[in-house]
């Protein structure tokens, strides 16, 4: 099934890792649909010093106040796409002004459009992970709550090369179980990639069968056949960091989390991740994280 990606440009034709990362994670891309999505800052003495530089060419689709740089990046991403067999009528490019924030923005986009994932690359991570660290904050709370954050966040630092394959962590939180739904989805017909189920924290031995059983039926269901299909049990002081432990020792190219935390929805918590999450999107590298609300 053709899948539809939104993906962030910031003006950095060197910081194109949401792209470099669709581009070697799928085999063929080119048989889904993405939309890139430049939002035009205007709040910082770079962007306002280079209003002055627009792009007075043939617009090609894009629209707005954009700069040489952004247009740079914009085109960048395209090719790379177009290397990988993607069709010009497969690739959408939207470019607006910056109105409520750069995160409210990209999330607002993502809630009016049908979505399969949001993906952020570097600039727009450094953003979320400051809404992240702010949990308390009555703005970022309402930004939360308006967009519904309904649709799957993909974090993609530079992705390196040679890895493959999904981490999925469990915790018996409901989050987690549609981070497996996400992940089933998004690898039916993937055969490239297995799957492995983590249960990083303490538990019975019953409870953690559960937690596997319930996800590999999920699995299923999007036809994820069983030898696809791993599970493991880790214990250590910090969740985070066995996650980043399981996820370097198997060279995951990505790692799916739920953005509430088992205990974050047992006490109804308005925040928007538990701990864990905000940890793994400022120490990951190398590979994506998939934050599933």
């Amino acid at each position: 099934m053709k899948k539809h990606f939104l993906v962030t440009i910031s003006n950095d034709i060197e910081n194109l890792f949401g792209v470099r990362f669709l581009c070697s994670f799928f085999n063929t891309i080119g048989e889904h649909q993405i939309t890139l999505l430049h939002i035009c800052r205007t709040d910082d003495n770079a962007m306002t010093n280079t209003l002055n530089q627009m792009w007075k060419g043939p617009n090609e689709g894009i629209e707005g106040l954009v700069t040489v740089q952004a247009r740079k990046a914009i085109f960048k991403a395209k090719e790379m796409l177009y290397q990988q067999k993607m069709a010009i009528e497969h690739m959408m490019t939207k470019t607006v002004a910056e109105r409520y924030g750069l995160v409210k923005d990209i999330l607002g986009e993502g809630s009016r459009g049908l979505y399969d994932a949001i993906i952020f690359g570097r600039r727009a991570a450094y953003a979320l992970q400051w809404m992240f660290e702010r949990p308390a904050d009555e703005t970022v709370l309402s930004i939360i709550k308006d967009s519904a954050c309904t649709t799957p966040l993909w974090i993609c630092p530079e992705p390196e090369s040679g890895r493959k394959n999904v981490l999925v962590c469990l915790d018996g939180s409901e989050n987690s179980l549609r981070a497996v739904d996400h992940v089933g989805y998004i690898l039916a017909g993937q055969e490239q990639h297995q799957i492995t189920l983590l249960h990083a924290k303490g538990g019975t031995e019953g409870k953690t069968d559960e937690l596997f059983l319930r996800a590999e039926a999920l699995l299923l269901t999007h036809a994820i056949s069983r030898e696809r299909i791993s599970r493991k049990t880790s214990w250590g002081l910090s969740v985070a960091g066995t996650i980043i432990g399981e996820l370097e020792k198997g060279k995951y190219a990505a790692v799916a989390v739920g953005l509430r935390g088992e205990r974050q929805e047992r006490e109804k918590s308005t925040s928007l991740a538990g701990g864990t999450t905000a940890k793994l999107i400022g120490k990951l590298e190398k590979a994506s994280l998939w934050c599933c609300p």
